[in-house]
C-alpha cells in the first residue's frame, strides 16, 4: 500500500479495478480547506477508500468526494452527528 504524503493509508495506486473501470478521484478536503486529490482506478475503489477514510483516526477531514469523469459520484460531509451522506 502506497500512502499519500500527510494522509496514511489513503491507497493511490491499486490494481483491483476490472480492466474497462474508469478511472476516478477520491477527493479529501480538510479542516482547513486543503485538498487532497488522489488517484483511483474505479469509482468502486474510490468508495472503499473514502469509507476507510471516513473511520481513520487523526484524518481532520470535513468533506469526502469520488469524482469520475468530472462528475461527483458520491460526497459526504462531516457534521455533528458523524458523516452524512450529501446531495
Amino acid at each position: 500500500m502506497r500512502e499519500q504524503r500527510g494522509l496514511p493509508g489513503i491507497v493511490s495506486d491499486r490494481n483491483d479495478a476490472a480492466p474497462d473501470a474508469c478511472p476516478a478521484r477520491l477527493i479529501l478536503v480538510e479542516q482547513s480547506g486543503a485538498k487532497h486529490e488522489i488517484p483511483q482506478p474505479s469509482a468502486v475503489s474510490g468508495m472503499i477508500e473514502a469509507e476507510q477514510a471516513m473511520h481513520r483516526p487523526g484524518l481532520h477531514l470535513r468533506e469526502i468526494k469520488v469524482v469520475s469523469q468530472h462528475q461527483a459520484i458520491a460526497r459526504w460531509k462531516a457534521g455533528e452527528l458523524g458523516w452524512q451522506r450529501a446531495a
